[in-house]
């Protein structure tokens, strides 16, 4: 993606929140500057489980 004068690359991983991708989520995440997190706004679980990712991504 081309952002003015630089060249932005641009990952989109989709791990589903399933615990089989925890210990790879390191290695999608370093070095980035961004990362989003998404939640299901019909599972109240699935927004609760947003403080987990946030606190995994700020490690």
């Amino acid at each position: 993606m081309y952002l003015e004068d630089r060249t932005v690359r641009l990952q989109l991983w989709d791990t589903a929140g399933q615990e089989r991708f925890t210990s790879l989520i390191p290695s999608y995440i370093r070095d980035s500057s961004v990362a989003v997190i998404v939640y299901d706004v019909a599972s109240r679980q699935s927004f609760l489980n947003t403080s987990k990712w946030i606190d995994d991504v700020r490690t």
